[in-house]
């Protein structure tokens, strides 16, 4: 899949390297729910788990390239919650994509795709309450704040569409 500016595909095991630098960021950890950054085992689990899931439901989260140099951003993509019975679009970008409108424009192809192609009646998106910039990504795309939930023992802001 192809936005103006970014490439998006399934994680590939030659990924893992790149994304474990950005997963590795403390930064980019805080906002996910260990709270910290990943090391390398974890963050080969989250591919494991990103492509078991793709197998299992058919769609999953996809690696994010930026066209313009190759480098590998992060990753977005939809991913069902088993104990919300839900389907939440997701993304997480290392410092060196954040703040070029990277998140939204993935996010934006994310969920129309999961509208029109997967015919997703209902689709969320969660964000920790103090995260800021994720919450302007889930409202630019579309989705409204509709209440806080607790998962991992963090309060999050729950966004859905109306």
């Amino acid at each position: 899949m192809e936005t103006e500016r970014l490439i998006l595909r399934k994680f590939k095991e030659e990924d893992l390297p790149e994304y474990a630098l950005i997963l590795g960021e403390d930064e980019v950890g805080k906002w996910l729910p260990k709270g910290v950054g990943y090391t390398y085992e974890e963050t080969e689990k989250f591919i494991k788990y990103w492509n078991d899931h793709w197998e299992t439901h058919g769609y999953g989260t996809w690696a994010v390239f930026e066209k313009s140099s190759g480098k590998l951003c992060g990753h977005c993509g939809l991913n069902y919650i088993k104990d919300l019975d839900e389907v939440e679009v997701l993304y997480a970008f290392g410092k060196h994509a954040r703040g070029k409108g990277f998140g939204t424009e993935a996010a934006k192809v994310i969920l129309y795709y999961g509208i029109h192609h997967l015919q997703l009646n209902r689709i969320i998106g969660l964000s920790k309450q103090k995260n800021k910039p994720s919450r302007r990504v889930l409202e630019k795309i579309g989705l409204t704040y509709s209440k806080e939930i607790e998962r991992f023992n963090t309060k999050l802001a729950y966004y859905s569409l109306l």
